[in-house]
């Protein structure tokens, strides 16, 4: 099957270096997983083009497929990306009231962008090809396109939570941003809880006879789990003593992520389980995002004093309970971390659902995993120890169970998770996509045999 995949960020980025056009990889689990599927089927990739020289490289041949880029000018990146798809939809699809952002203009520039996307797809789009278009970025896409007469199949894959019904329709706009993603012929979630609620809002918005029974699909993204199970690990190079544990974290700066919450777990972890101190110790690796958000700078000051203020209560000479990294890592060096650490910290407030705690469990030989329960991955992680990450005390209490359980009861885990993870992998997950998609293919093709019999 040959696919037009359409999503905000491109899979790289051009960018001036020193002089130089420098090719920048965009690292996550998502750009990853198409990117294989990418070089495996051929077609297109849609996009916009961020990197300062993308503008050089409108039509690009990549790994086998095609990259077509859209430029956006300032006053679309603003609108469109900060202001309404990040300041907007991005905080009401992870419960954070407090941060929505209303701007007058927002979602009137987040259609344009839409369409600037719909507009790019019609001029490159072949009979034949699958339209599969990815995230909260381009909800309105897949509506633009059918009500221009696009009869190619769209595939629309929704990588974030989605929020209960009635939090939904606090949304100024929520029906058109439903029924742009109800439009397309097969809609995807990572959790059966998020297909739910999206029906809900559905039902809500636009009425019980809008029918998505045969358009709806929960299938939770997976990993390239063989390539995290052979990657080469380069030894750390961080000093443990006296048998210390290894505890391991890593997230971008977003305020989604619990990042205090884990630093003030720790502290707790101190002061209820005092025998701990100096057997551990926790590598908590931040990596940079929105650098320019005033917010996020903020966010950044705050997490790094807590975290200095807690060193400072308990370090000594020859020991620190937080070594925190506030840096982009390699990919060596992070299966490095996989390898070596015992405990996995993964506790977001509130997460789509989560490959780090994935890669883990495929890299790990011995380690164990503490999963927040508002992980999409916890679904399919379910030996992993659940943590509320809005209870410090309680996560400290796991933390402490964690350092101290049995061998045994660890291996049991780990197992049970990694056959999770070795079952549903990145090619179930897209043979799954492929699968719904073949049989939608035919639907289609005898519904236009049909009409054309009647005619």
């Amino acid at each position: 099957m040959t696919y037009m995949v359409v999503t905000s960020r491109c899979p790289v980025t051009h960018e001036n270096t020193g002089g130089r056009d420098v090719v920048k990889n965009n690292v996550g689990g998502v750009a990853t997983a198409l990117r294989q599927v990418m070089k495996q089927e051929g077609g297109v990739w849609v996009c916009w083009g961020d990197g300062n020289l993308d503008h050089e490289h409108e039509e690009e041949d990549f790994e086998g497929y095609k990259i077509i880029r859209i430029a956006l000018t300032q006053k679309e990146r603003r609108g469109f990306y900060e202001d309404y798809s990040n300041g907007t939809l991005w905080p009401l699809f992870h419960y954070f009231r407090e941060r929505i952002k209303q701007t007058s203009n927002g979602f009137s520039v987040y259609q344009e962008v839409n369409h600037k996307f719909a507009e790019k797809i019609r001029k490159y789009i072949e009979p034949g090809t699958t339209i599969w278009i990815h995230d909260y970025q381009l909800a309105l896409v897949p509506k633009i396109l059918k009500d221009s007469g696009i009869a190619n199949l769209i595939i629309f894959t929704w990588h974030i939570p989605w929020v209960a019904r009635e939090f939904f329709s606090i949304l100024p706009n929520a029906s058109e941003i439903a029924d742009g993603i109800a439009s397309a012929d097969i809609i995807t979630f990572h959790t059966e809880l998020y297909k739910k609620n999206f029906r809900e809002s559905c039902e809500n918005l636009l009425g019980v006879e809008r029918n998505l029974d045969d358009k709806l699909f929960s299938y939770s993204l997976g990993i390239d789990d063989e390539y995290f199970r052979k990657a080469h690990a380069k030894p750390l190079g961080i000093d443990l003593r006296d048998n210390q544990k290894l505890i391991f974290s890593l997230d971008r700066l977003d305020y989604t992520k619990g990042l205090v919450n884990r630093a003030l777990a720790i502290e707790s972890l101190l002061k209820m389980f005092p025998d701990d101190i100096r057997k551990f110790v926790y590598v908590m690796i931040v990596t940079p995002s929105r650098t320019s958000v005033p917010e996020y700078a903020e966010m950044k000051k705050q997490l790094e004093m807590t975290v200095g203020r807690i060193n400072g209560a308990y370090s000594d000479l020859s020991w620190q309970p937080i070594i925190y990294l506030y840096r982009k890592i390699s990919d060596s060096q992070l299966i490095s971390y996989y390898r070596t650490a015992d405990i996995a910290l993964i506790t977001p407030l509130i997460d789509g659902l989560n490959l780090v705690s994935k890669e883990f469990v495929a890299a790990s030989d011995h380690g164990i995993l503490i999963l927040s329960e508002f992980a999409g991955s916890i679904f399919n992680l379910p030996h992993a120890l659940r943590a509320n990450p809005n209870d410090v005390e309680g996560t400290a209490s796991r933390i402490h169970k964690a350092m101290h359980m049995e061998k045994d009861e660890a291996m049991l885990r780990l197992g049970s998770m990694k056959t999770s993870v070795t079952r549903r992998n990145l090619k179930w997950w897209l043979s799954k996509i492929t699968e719904i998609a073949d049989r939608k293919q035919m639907e289609m093709k005898v519904s236009r045999d049909s009409r054309t019999d009647t005619e």
